[in-house]
């Protein structure tokens, strides 16, 4: 049986060090999923112009504007990006689970707020590890399946 990597878990303190602020994790998201630069994520065109409000984007071929949470379980979610990772971070490295309530005081959230974000991230995670079970699985899919969508766990926060 073949011998499994060793990963070096992040500590907590480095964690915060690496997103201190919305704009780090803003950075840090669009390398991951637009290493060649931004694309449309509702007609997939690499033709977009920069907006003047930071971080918002328009598609010349559509015509939408979109961000790095749009089509994401980010969108339409009032939590800092960097909060987001925190959350993932925390439910990624604990052992017995996470719960709203101990998430909530974490993020200094309301609890309301946490327990929708913990079942988009959960179901996120979820799909994630059901993909790169089977053999084959791309390392893009990896990458971007933590963050798509999921329409049927959406909750109103």
């Amino acid at each position: 049986m073949p011998k499994k990597p060793h990963v070096k878990v992040l500590s907590t303190y480095e964690l915060m060090q690496m997103f201190p602020d919305e704009q780090s994790a803003v950075d840090y998201l669009t390398g991951i999923l637009w290493p060649q630069g931004p694309v449309c994520p509702h007609c997939q065109s690499k033709q977009i112009t920069t907006l003047q409000r930071k971080n918002y984007y328009r598609c010349r071929d559509c015509d939408k504007v979109f961000t790095i949470r749009t089509d994401t379980v980010f969108e339409k979610s009032h939590i800092p990006l960097h909060k987001w990772l925190y959350a993932m971070y925390l439910i990624v490295t604990a052992r017995k689970g996470v719960s709203s309530l101990q998430l909530s005081k974490e993020l200094g959230i309301t609890q309301k707020s946490a327990c929708g974000s913990l079942s988009n991230e959960s179901a996120s995670l979820a799909a994630t590890k059901r993909r790169n079970s089977f053999p084959g699985s791309s390392r893009q899919t990896r990458r971007t399946s933590v963050v798509s969508k999921r329409t049927s766990t959406r909750t109103k926060s």
